[in-house]
């Protein structure tokens, strides 16, 4: 899409799609590619000043953005700075070919009054803003994603079905026409998201995964460095990492509570327990976190360790969904996934292609 002089633009609004686009960004500017990287969350802008990457990328440029404060008032005025005219001159001035994002809200088929228009000109979300500058100076958009699903099948939580059953029975996706190139890293996703949805699919593309791959794994583990975590007693045998699910995934979460007491009652390992980075689909309430930091078992890992030196330091996974599961099978790690959390109507790629070891039960998870 851009060619090698022009400078391609990758905008990062938290921490979840800049672990899965950073791979793309060390991909292009490792060859020389000039990048300008807009960084919205300022721990991400942070962790990105040291980020053992960046010593191989020597043409990027990263922009702190400022887009939310604390007040409304706030908000809108940091939100002035990067009005319309302004971002105009910032992709010219720069000589972007491209600009490339996560899958924020489009603005295919927007339609709005002369008058909010024009205020929205001034003052509207980067994200929007940015596409919109990028429309008016016709430089092409492509999303990316922020994972690697592993489900070939459509996750009707209560959620989820009251929004396909208010738009005749499809999921309003329909603003994400807007991209030159709306991409998935797998060919089943693209179908259970397409067929699922009110999305022409005519800008879908499959592209694989920036993220989880051979060269991108590799370099990343080699230059992680394992979470230091408590020494393992002479009576453990391993350690054993477990993800919190997201419970609107159709994850039975007293079963899952259930497990993890049984496993914590185990003493021949070292439990892990950490929640996943949208920690308000994965959490536990303050009783429950108390009751599992009382076994001796059991440790709980706060969100500033990352998920690979986790997955470094320990010697089984335990997860039901994530795509971070993928790092464990390509480490040569084992993975459990244990299938009768999840409703039987939810199937995923483990299911077709192996490499998971699926439980059924408590027990025979314990056992395993």
């Amino acid at each position: 899409m851009a060619n090698r002089q022009s400078t391609i633009v990758f905008a990062l609004a938290g921490k979840a799609d800049a672990d899965n686009i950073a791979p793309a960004i060390w991909s292009v500017a490792r060859d020389a590619t000039p990048v300008v990287m807009y960084v919205a969350d300022d721990e991400v802008y942070e962790d990105l000043q040291t980020a053992w990457w960046r010593s191989e990328c020597s043409h990027i440029r990263v922009i702190r953005i400022r887009n939310e404060g604390s007040s409304k008032i706030i908000s809108r005025l940091y939100r002035v700075r990067w009005n319309r005219w302004s971002m105009r001159r910032q992709l010219r001035h720069h000589n972007v070919g491209l600009v490339v994002m996560e899958w924020s809200e489009g603005i295919a088929h927007r339609q709005v009054a002369k008058w909010r228009e024009i205020a929205e000109m001034i003052s509207s979300n980067f994200f929007v803003q940015l596409q919109l500058a990028a429309r008016d100076v016709q430089v092409p958009t492509a999303a990316l994603p922020h994972g690697h699903s592993t489900k070939t099948s459509i996750i009707r939580s209560k959620h989820v079905q009251a929004v396909m059953d208010a738009n005749s029975g499809k999921l309003p996706f329909a603003d994400r026409d807007s991209h030159a190139a709306y991409v998935f890293a797998s060919g089943y996703h693209r179908d259970v998201i397409v067929n699922h949805s009110t999305m022409s699919g005519h800008n879908t593309k499959v592209w694989g995964s920036a993220r989880f791959n051979d060269a991108w794994v590799a370099r990343l583990y080699a230059a992680t460095t394992p979470a230091q975590l408590p020494a393992l007693r002479s009576e453990q045998l391993r350690r054993v990492l477990l993800f919190v699910p997201k419970w609107h995934n159709l994850v039975d979460k007293a079963q899952t509570l259930q497990l993890i007491a049984a496993l914590g009652a185990e003493r021949r390992i070292q439990l892990v327990v950490r929640g996943h980075l949208r920690a308000d689909d994965t959490t536990l309430s303050a009783q429950d976190q108390a009751k599992f930091q009382q076994s001796e078992n059991i440790v709980m890992v706060k969100d500033h360790i990352t998920s690979p030196s986790l997955i470094k330091a320990c010697d089984v996974l335990i997860d039901v969904d994530s795509s971070i599961a993928f790092d464990a099978v390509l480490l040569g790690k084992a993975y459990v996934r244990p299938r009768y959390l999840q409703d039987a109507s939810v199937t995923t790629i483990w299911d077709e292609l192996g490499g998971a070891h699926q439980t059924d039960s408590l027990q025979a998870t314990v056992e395993l």
